[in-house]
């Protein structure tokens, strides 16, 4: 990687406070080399004043008596103090200002543009305490409580110095050399400055580029400017690095090979040593991802590891929990579940904005054990938020679905976080058929609100049945996509309503087709609304029993006995006619006996409401061409009034079909094809008769049977079903026009196709 030095410094100039940065990259799963962390003790205990800062902050600074922390905006940052003495929070609100710090009260403030720092003592804030200012070739690369560190190229030789820079007791800036055997050299890009442990920083640098380019620690006394000690020259690329009175720790990133073309999967390596002493044996953390986001940490005889910004992620990482781990070796604890940021503050403790599954989102500060166990955690404010997902509100969640008016429903949750997994479960109360919509939410950005929402279409798609009626229970289960807590789950119930359809055995608002095939086996298709992209219909095949072959005429009658489905008659062959009332389950109840005698009739029809009573009737005619007119009661026990002649003639038709309505009327009508092929609409009159009959079309002699099946293709107008094994299924879709009751084309279905079993439909 080529570092050009220019631009480095006009990209650290501009951006002065880039000590304030968070990086958050995209993890990736792996197996790390260390043991998984066990559970580490609880959170110690909670402060006594605790503050309460935004969800969003992040701490960037912290002291003996408070830290900092930013909120970024959309176009602005927004910096707070809080205090752990009583919890109170001040902004930091000049206009176009930065604030940043290290270690210390101190809070350095930066107009960009300017060469001048303002200096903040955050224990006493009401004032400014200070400030320096810069020469033109001079740059800031950090803070280390009340001083700068900084650099100057000579303009010459292109030399960079070092120094440490602070308000002088004069009041002018006293600039102090770093120097030392080894110091600083003199082609060194600084990349970081790190305060962990009073009275000594760490300035990692660079020097070389391309092959040659080398990452670099020196230990700086902050008082005096000397090195005190040099680590590593190394051509892997430095994570973070941590210094306590006694140790070092740090973190670098290498890759492991992925194929021949790129560098592969960025890799972590950890690496602890006692200071002036030899390293020990490095621990690879394996594959941890893109974006600079490893942290360690140093607190006794303990080094931690984190990979920061897991909280918001969309992948999972086994290194977003706080994981402390003795310096001797040992088994790993987990101190918190994730972080957000961490820093140092003057005593070389973590302050840690992160959160604990069992204590909730908050700032926590992390000591070492005088005891020599593991870190105390501590926490010391709070965002008022959980870190377990939760729901914060129920935005829609209906109870009641009407179908006749709705497509479907939408159901929406708000969260306490963006990034989640998960799925949606609707089951069907009677039959215990389900429909799973999954679900996945992204960023902030793209999911403002953390939203998570189900758009349900009214279909039970995974069974290519439009949703039955009745009661569903529903299922929400979530989990965060970072991995960073358990699933969230949420139950509720809701109602499927909507008015009865003709043709409709399975209760779920749209037509079956019952059929005998030469077994005498009846076959049941649902037809489904739902349509696919060349707008076909479909639907699914269910085999309903054996033994209807003793019938010579089976009929759908419609709703005869006030149910919620249609029922069917059937004549056998000694001219009974049987009813099989509809249980709405597509299936139906053992037959009763209706009565003897229909052997003098040729032709059954039923299904039509023609006399507007709400009960359907059926139609018969004998053998001398009188159609007669059974009117429906709805009392399944005597299903049918007295017989009405409607009138003769009726002798010349080879099939009659009841419709519904048809022809644009509210009532139920009929159509009747005579021996020519010729189709005819009879329109009710709402008394039981008809009124003059409307000539559909030659040319339907070609179909065996005629279906008035109610509306197949969702449009509320009923439609005409036709069949013959020689040609197929179609569907002739009503206009609701009385003078042209079908629209042109015919739609074929994929039910029963040509050439496929022959069977007796149902009508």
């Amino acid at each position: 990687m080529t570092r050009s030095r220019t631009s480095s410094r006009r990209h650290l100039a501009a951006a002065v406070t880039a000590v304030l940065a968070l990086t958050a990259g995209t993890a990736l799963v792996s197996t790390p080399a260390l043991a998984a962390p066990v559970p580490g003790p609880a959170v110690g205990q909670t402060a006594e004043a605790i503050g309460t800062i935004p969800q969003d902050a992040r701490v960037t600074s912290a002291g003996p008596t408070g830290f900092l922390s930013a909120v970024q905006n959309y176009d602005t940052t927004d910096y707070l103090w809080t205090k752990y003495a009583d919890g109170s929070t001040t902004l930091l609100n000049r206009p176009n200002t930065g604030f940043f710090g290290q270690g210390s009260d101190i809070v350095w403030g930066h107009q960009s543009g300017s060469l001048s720092f303002s200096m903040y003592d955050m224990a006493h804030p009401s004032n400014v305490v200070g400030g320096v200012s810069m020469n033109n070739d001079t740059y800031v690369r950090g803070a280390i409580g009340s001083a700068l560190v900084t650099t100057t190229e000579d303009r010459n030789t292109g030399a960079v110095s070092v120094a440490i820079l602070r308000k002088g007791s004069s009041g002018a800036p006293a600039s102090t050399p770093v120097t030392g055997n080894p110091g600083i050299p003199g082609n060194a890009n600084l990349t970081k400055v790190v305060l962990t442990t009073p009275g000594t920083a760490v300035i990692a640098y660079e020097t070389g580029r391309d092959s040659t380019l080398r990452y670099h620690l020196a230990a700086v006394d902050t008082v005096t400017g000397e090195v005190l000690e040099t680590r590593r020259e190394s051509s892997l690329e430095l994570a973070d690095v941590s210094l306590s009175p006694t140790h070092w720790s740090w973190i670098e990133y290498y890759y492991v090979p992925d194929g021949p073309l790129g560098l592969g999967k960025r890799a972590a390596r950890l690496h602890t040593a006692p200071r002036g002493g030899d390293e020990a044996a490095p621990t690879d953390l394996g594959i941890v991802g893109g974006g600079k986001t490893m942290h360690t940490g140093l607190l006794g005889d303990w080094v931690t590891y984190t990979r920061t910004g897991g909280f918001q992620s969309t992948a999972t990482s086994p290194y977003y929990p706080l994981t402390a781990r003795p310096l001797g070796g040992g088994t790993p604890v987990k101190l918190l579940d994730h972080v957000v940021s961490a820093v140092s503050d003057t005593d070389g403790s973590l302050v840690v904005r992160g959160g604990s599954l069992t204590e909730g989102e908050g700032v926590y500060k992390v000591t070492a054990n005088e005891t020599g166990g593991a870190p105390i955690v501590t926490k010391v404010a709070t965002t008022n938020t959980p870190t377990a997902l939760g729901i914060v509100s129920q935005d829609a969640a209906p109870t009641v679905v009407d179908l006749d008016k709705n497509q479907g429903a939408k159901f929406s949750w708000t969260l306490t976080q963006p990034n989640v997994d998960g799925s949606f479960t609707l089951r069907h109360t009677r039959t215990g058929k389900t429909e799973k919509i999954f679900i996945s939410t992204t960023d902030g950005t793209a999911n403002p609100g953390n939203k998570a929402t189900v758009d349900w279409s009214g279909k039970l798609v995974a069974s290519s049945v439009d949703a039955y009626n009745g009661d569903y229970t529903w299922e929400l289960r979530v989990k965060p996509r970072s991995g960073i807590g358990p699933e969230l789950k949420k139950t509720g119930a809701l109602k499927v309503v909507r008015k009865a359809a003709a043709h409709d055995y399975s209760d779920n608002g749209t037509p079956d087709i019952l059929a005998r095939d030469s077994a005498g086996r009846v076959w049941r298709d649902d037809i489904t609304s739902r349509t696919p992209s060349d707008g076909v219909p479909t639907s699914s095949h269910t085999l309903l029993g054996a033994g209807w072959g003793t019938y010579s005429h089976i009929e759908a009658a419609g709703n005869v006995a006030g149910g919620s489905a249609g029922d069917v008659v059937a004549k056998d062959k000694d001219g009974n006619l049987w009813l099989y009332l509809g249980k709405g389950d597509g299936t139906f109840a053992p037959r009763t006996k209706i009565g003897p005698g229909w052997n003098a009739y040729n032709k059954i029809t039923g299904g039509s409401d023609v006399n507007n009573d709400g009960w359907s009737d059926l139609f018969a005619t004998d053998t001398s061409g009188v159609l007669w007119l059974y009117k429906g009661t709805g009392n399944w026990r005597t299903p049918y009034g007295g017989r009405t002649r409607v009138g003769g003639g009726w002798g010349v038709m080879n099939q009659i079909t009841a419709t519904g309505n048809l022809g644009g009327t509210v009532h139920g009508d009929l159509v009747a094809r005579d021996t020519t092929g010729v189709l005819w609409l009879y329109p009710s009159t709402g008394t039981g008769t008809f009124g003059a009959r409307v000539r559909i079309g030659g040319g339907w002699g070609g179909y065996t049977q005629l279906v008035g099946t109610g509306d197949i293709d969702g449009d509320g107008r009923a439609d005409l079903f036709a069949y013959s094994p020689a040609g197929g299924s179609y569907v002739h879709s009503g206009t609701g026009n009385l003078s042209a009751p079908f629209a042109a084309p015919r739609m074929p279905l994929r039910v029963y196709p040509a050439g496929s079993t022959s069977y007796n439909l149902i009508g």
